[in-house]
């Protein structure tokens, strides 16, 4: 069972898993294959690489799932304190992700694949981050857990049993928020290519001074 949360966490649940989904979308398109943040399918690219000796297909999932894997390091050396708690470095690392978002759009559209890999990193601070704060609650740039879990509470409804409700409401809204990003991020990249991701540094950006004005509150004593 998911435990009670604090309200705030909803700002994430919504407007992270849209980004994530605009930036996934905008990599995409850019190398038409791939994408930076569901490393299931990276993985399976890179072993295809490996076995049908494609050694540029190879080295592209390495280093997606390098730089993913070592900003979600970065994360955890930086956010180190309690869960459900907003705190500055929680915000900082948001903003990062946004500047990070800004440098993709600059270079994406000439050399698409230095700008994916930017990307890559920007979704291992975003999604290490959430994951850091929830416990493992909230995971932004993925969606395959979420639907296992929203497939299980299907599973144990039809016998009557123990839904957890909070659970099913944090799925269905960032399925739903990865779903209408990608959407959008499609329309956007296709009308203004490499500039799309400009939004989803705005919004990112966003969040993370959101996150950042909730820990100075959270940090101010009641008098």
């Amino acid at each position: 069972m998911i435990p009670f949360f604090p309200r705030w966490i909803w700002s994430w649940a919504v407007f992270l898993p849209l980004v994530a989904g605009s930036v996934n979308a905008a990599a995409l398109l850019s190398l038409h294959h791939g994408g930076v943040t569901h490393l299931t399918g990276i993985s399976t690219e890179g072993a295809i690489g490996l076995g049908s000796g494609d050694v540029a297909l190879l080295l592209h999932a390495v280093g997606v799932i390098a730089l993913f894997t070592v900003s979600c390091a970065f994360s955890a050396w930086l956010a180190r304190g309690p869960r459900w708690i907003p705190s500055v470095a929680a915000g900082a690392l948001l903003l990062a992700v946004a500047a990070l978002l800004a440098v993709a759009s600059s270079v994406i559209a000439g050399t698409p694949w230095l700008g994916v890999m930017i990307c890559a990193a920007a979704m291992g601070l975003q999604n290490g981050t959430t994951s850091l704060v929830t416990g493992a609650v909230l995971r932004t740039s993925h969606l395959t857990g979420m639907f296992t879990d929203l497939g299980i509470a299907l599973g144990q409804r039809t016998w009557r049993g123990p839904v957890d409700r909070r659970r099913v409401a944090v799925c269905f809204t960032v399925v739903a928020s990865f779903v209408c990003g990608a959407t959008g991020g499609t329309l956007l990249y296709l009308r203004w290519h490499a500039f799309a991701l400009i939004a989803s540094a705005v919004v990112s950006a966003g969040v993370g001074v959101l996150t950042l004005a909730l820990a100075r509150r959270h940090a101010t004593p009641v008098v």
